[in-house]
């Protein structure tokens, strides 16, 4: 029934995208293979390709399945490893999938979502915590998201996703129909319990199947329990005999039968195997071999396959556990950090890489970290973090979801109390880390709380130098959000403390983020004072700073809000050069873009297009969520200058969704004015009074610029 459906999806139904909604074990990535096989494969109805990704392997993340399946859908005409923006990966695929007839199956697709984020997230099955915004259905990559919906509009290719959690991201669409997996078929569960060597009468074997929900992990399991009964193998009676023993004590689970029937030595076994996160090989699996000869071993490997409590990839003869059954064989798990830290030691014998060139070089040294925290050494693990992922997470790929994965770990009792370490230090500085990597991934409101305790600690231990920080951290974060008043005074009070330390370097840069933040507020002139200030600060200092960078980038901000052209072109252009001297990505991008921004200003608007592609895609190589809105606002300026109405538009929203999702309230301003202009040209005097309006309400918080342009749209709105 189950393929029929699909079958009619596939060749009738106008709907592009079918997701397949159930909890863990019911069968969904079964149901679509076995359906692919059997019905559409070397059938009438086999489309040009099919792409099966599945994303239960932690290492086949979003990206890497945009690089494999350009290269599959290209015909391999494509080298996607040579793109170096994730949007114009996704802009690419899109295209293919548009213009040729393919079939995307995206298998376990709650493994991007929020809820499934952590680190432990391999130990936690279906539990997941809920929250009033539903953010735990989001996708944790923005980008992800976005082509997700794009999916559902594809005109050609025909998108099946399985998942536990249906995305936030495709809730209410138009083109996504859903399929709900409620319980496998009284008919089909007799006929599995049949094929599975099961004796005994239909009746016997319904009642055992309906006392299960027919649930089919649960069924697998209890048929493998049945089928290797010592003393009656097969015999369906010997879960009569299993359900009145457990039924008097309270429990009825196909878990608790299925590890009950193991032997104790077997049961410790498999909770030990529960411990790995991904599938691994058998060496990995073999330091747990206390059965004292290696065909016994071997045995027992070869037996919890064939009870469907382990699987195994014969290919690459890795093996692997269903999430349901890794947390229920875990939960049992006896000495877990005794456990964990045996895999410590194995993961340490890994040599370092020579040469970091992917985040994925770095997956040793995550595992290593990983069990170091579960062995309960949080101090080691953050000096480890601290040592070799820090820096090349955040500067060198910008894999700031990433860290905050691995940070969270630190936080057993969760992000509201204080990580679970014995220096303050320690702890102050992991708190600051994580907020950092909330901060830069557009999560502010996540951000301050992990501050303002970091701040308490350096405040109570006399750590004048990183309390400056800390309050630096603060106010750039309360300035993404539109808490400019409380912003300032943070500001201010990183500069008197800068000066009792004599510490003139991080004095001129307070200086030039409060000259940043007067811009905002339309204090043109103040601003003008602090950034001169901190450049002077620069100049009397014997070494070359790295900051004297961004202080030009701000001088360009401030001239981009007046309307001053030379001097936004100016300053962006002396930024651009310093990013290049100091290696600095970030700044590369904001000077990028505030170049495009400049030459749109003077009306070149091919060097405009240069410069902001250039900023674009740098900043989705690393995934910037912070600047990525202003510079599609910057592109939507040029589109709709080159009269690309549509495109201008789409850029717009896209800008929107963005700024939205992590609530950067200055940039809402900004977009909304632009849409309030936008419609206003078009003569949609309804939607470009909605749009200012929002602007201006958006703009309260005390940025001027974008609240007088606001007024002035209404007003011109007003007379028609």
């Amino acid at each position: 029934e189950e393929r029929e459906t699909l079958t009619n999806w596939l060749i009738v139904e106008s709907h592009p995208m079918l997701s397949i909604v159930a909890s863990g074990g019911m069968g969904k990535t079964a149901l679509v293979w076995y359906w692919l096989q059997e019905d559409i494969i070397r059938s009438e109805y086999q489309p040009k390709g099919i792409i099966w990704w599945s994303f239960y392997d932690k290492e086949a993340g979003f990206e890497s399945f945009l690089t494999h399946a350009i290269e599959y859908a290209s015909g391999g005409k494509v080298d996607a490893k040579k793109i170096e923006s994730t949007k114009d990966k996704m802009d690419i695929l899109y295209t293919f999938l548009s213009e040729n007839q393919f079939l995307l199956v995206l298998d376990g697709v709650e493994s991007l979502l929020r809820a499934y984020a952590s680190m432990g997230s391999p130990y936690q099955g279906d539990e997941v915590k809920e929250d009033e915004k539903k953010d735990y259905k989001a996708c944790v990559d923005p980008n992800c998201g976005i082509f997700l919906q794009m999916l559902a509009s594809v005109p050609k290719t025909k998108t099946l996703i399985t998942t536990s959690i249906c995305p936030k991201e495709l809730d209410d669409l138009e083109g996504v129909l859903t399929m709900e997996l409620i319980q496998l078929s009284l008919e089909d569960a007799f006929e599995f319990f049949y094929r599975q060597g099961v004796k005994g009468t239909r009746a016997e074997i319904i009642a055992a199947c309906e006392s299960y929900g027919c649930h089919p992990l649960s069924l697998r399991m209890l048929s493998g329990m049945i089928t290797h009964d010592p003393e009656h193998p097969g015999d369906i009676r010997e879960w009569v005999r299993y359900y009145s023993k457990l039924k008097d004590i309270g429990v009825y689970n196909s878990l608790d039968i299925a590890y009950n029937s193991l032997d104790k030595r077997k049961q410790e076994f498999i909770s030990r195997l529960s411990a790995f996160r991904n599938p691994v090989g058998y060496d990995a699996v073999a330091i747990f071999n206390d059965f004292g000869s290696e065909e016994e071993f071997n045995g027992a490997l070869l037996e919890l396959v064939e009870r469907g409590m382990l699987f195994r990839e014969e290919k690459g003869n890795k093996f692997d556990m269903h999430p349901i059954v890794r947390m229920y064989c875990y939960e049992r798990l006896m000495d877990k950090e005794g456990i964990h830290s045996k895999l410590r030691d194995y993961f340490a014998k890994i040599p370092e890489p020579e040469k970091i060139e992917s985040v994925d070089v770095l997956a040793p040294v995550i595992e290593l970290y990983h069990h170091t925290v579960r062995a309960g050494r949080y101090d080691k693990a953050v000096v480890l973090f601290r040592d070799r992922l820090a820096v090349p997470l955040l500067g060198t790929f910008g894999a700031y979801q990433r860290r905050i994965e691995l940070l969270r770990d630190l936080f057993p009792d969760s992000e509201d109390k204080l990580p679970r370490l014995n220096d303050k230090e320690d702890q102050a500085w992991t708190l600051n880390a994580l907020a950092v990597s909330y901060g830069l991934s557009g999560q502010s409101g996540r951000a301050m709380p992990l501050l303002e305790m970091a701040i308490a600690i350096w405040n109570e231990q006399g750590n004048k130098k990183w309390l400056a920080i800390g309050l630096s951290n603060l106010a750039a974060n309360q300035i993404r959000i539109g808490e400019l008043d409380a912003a300032e005074d943070n500001y201010r009070q990183k500069i008197k403390i800068c000066r009792e330390i004599r510490d003139e370097s991080r004095e001129a840069m307070g200086h030039s983020s409060l000259g940043l933040l007067h811009s905002y507020q339309g204090k043109f002139d103040e601003s003008e004072k602090g950034l001169k200030r901190a450049l002077e600060l620069f100049k009397n200092l014997n070494k070359v700073e790295r900051s004297k960078g961004i202080v030009y980038l701000y001088c360009s901000i401030r001239s981009l809000l007046m309307s001053n052209i030379e001097d936004t072109f100016k300053f962006a252009e002396k930024a651009r050069k310093q990013a290049e001297v100091d290696y600095s990505e970030r700044e590369i991008i904001r000077a990028e873009y505030f170049l495009g921004a400049a030459y749109l200003m003077k009306g070149n608007l091919v060097k405009t297009e240069e410069h902001l592609t250039e900023a674009l895609k740098r900043d989705r190589k690393i995934n910037l969520v912070e600047f990525e809105p202003d510079i599609l606002l910057e592109f939507a300026r040029l589109r709709f200058k080159q009269n690309h109405k549509e495109e201008a538009l789409k850029f717009a929203e896209e800008a929107l969704l963005i700024a939205d999702r992590c609530e950067y309230r200055l940039k809402q301003a900004d977009i909304h004015n632009f849409l309030a202009e936008f419609y206003r040209d078009a003569g949609d005097l309804e939607k470009a009074k909605k749009h200012g309006e929002i602007a201006k309400e958006r703009a309260k918080c005390g940025y001027k610029p974008a609240l007088e342009k606001a007024e002035k749209l209404l007003n011109s709105i007003e007379k028609g």
